[in-house]
């Protein structure tokens, strides 16, 4: 796993516009769409997909594919990361080590332990050789310092962190809220929004500010405040997918129909 990737190139500064999009969860007509919206080209735009590019939707592979072809960025999603862990585990052990079914992952101690029966690991074997090291080459967190510093991650950032290297990268992958320990949690409603937080330690600083692009938090919707952009609008359960031009802040969107109901699975 790759924690952090600087992009301060001139390759990348030299486009003329550069969008993030947020979660597109295997929607593949949807994110065709979209790039077809903010008319795409590849020669003197850049795309950076905020993370859960796969899983829910019906064509994660064409997703990643697809993304590939148009020499998209990433950051790594929660549900990305759960495919790549069966992934590896795959390739180093073969598919016949993936049984019992209801076997264990053997990983240690991690917080989120997964079964082989779960999901994600069928769409891990169904990945080509190409498609796993496309998603794994998406860091958890991209740093954009030429744009008013900014970073793109999935869900968040702990605001009580503040050098970029000492995040938790599972936290920085699942971060809903800033529970009442002041620690960072996956669920929503047991505190507050992580975002709140960062844009109100944000807003005390004269200079150095650091601008979050994220997705993930689709109950909450379009989340746009001073210094957080939150983009994922829930593409998969039937609202839209959202792309946002970094430099402008303009916003496009396509609407999307629904293949799964919202859930934090």
């Amino acid at each position: 796993m790759t924690e952090i990737v600087t992009n301060n190139t001139t390759e990348l500064q030299n486009k003329q516009r550069i969008f993030v999009i947020g979660d597109i969860h295997g929607c593949l007509s949807e994110f065709n769409a979209l790039v077809k919206e903010i008319n795409y080209n590849s020669n003197t735009d850049q795309l950076i997909l905020a993370g859960d590019i796969m899983s829910k939707g019906p064509d994660s592979i064409g997703v990643v594919r697809r993304a590939k072809e148009l020499g998209a960025l990433c950051v790594r999603g929660n549900h990305d990361d759960k495919i790549l862990r069966f992934k590896t585990f795959e390739n180093q052990k073969g598919r016949n080590a993936m049984y019992p079914l209801d076997a264990t992952l053997p990983e240690g101690n991690v917080p989120d332990p997964l079964e082989f029966k779960n999901y994600h690991a069928a769409l891990a074997i169904n990945m080509t050789q190409s498609d796993y090291e496309y998603l794994d080459s998406c860091p958890v967190m991209l740093h954009l310092p030429f744009l008013n510093n900014s970073i793109v991650v999935h869900a968040g950032l702990d605001p009580n962190i503040p050098l970029l290297q000492d995040q938790i990268p599972y936290l920085v992958m699942n971060m809903r809220d800033i529970d009442s320990n002041n620690n960072p949690s996956p669920q929503n409603g047991v505190g507050t929004q992580w975002s709140t937080k960062w844009n109100t330690a944000q807003s005390q600083l004269t200079v150095n500010n650091t601008i979050i692009y994220y997705g993930h938090d689709a109950g909450r919707g379009l989340n746009v405040k001073d210094y957080t952009y939150g983009l994922d609008s829930g593409c998969v359960y039937g609202n839209q997918l959202t792309a946002m031009e970094i430099k402008t802040h303009e916003l496009k969107q396509v609407p999307c129909a629904k293949y799964a109901d919202n859930s934090d699975d």
